[in-house]
């Protein structure tokens, strides 16, 4: 297992740097899942946040296992500036909410 060259961890924050001119493929995922999960098993945070561009199945597949590590995960709107909070185990962080 290696780290993709497209992802990035920063303290809370998974970045995925996939410029607009490649595509990842599917069987990519599991390293990168492996990954973010290996983190964050070890670097507990209260909440997760998850930016940049990727497809909706990488980002389907990185909230659901990092939801389970975590209290609350966000994702970055490009359109509004903000983090939204997707995913809540804690009343502080309602869904919803933005960051």
């Amino acid at each position: 297992m290696s780290m993709p060259d497209w992802i990035s961890i920063d303290e809370d924050t998974i970045i995925f740097n996939i410029p607009p001119t490649r595509s990842i493929s599917y069987s990519e995922l599991p390293d990168a899942v492996n990954t973010v999960f290996n983190y964050f098993s070890k670097n507990k945070k209260n909440i997760i946040k998850i930016t940049g561009r990727g497809p909706i199945w990488l980002y389907s597949a990185i909230v659901h296992v990092v939801a389970h590590l975590t209290r609350a995960v966000a994702v970055y709107d490009a359109i509004s500036g903000k983090y939204v909070v997707v995913v809540s185990h804690d009343p502080n962080y309602a869904i919803g909410k933005t960051l």
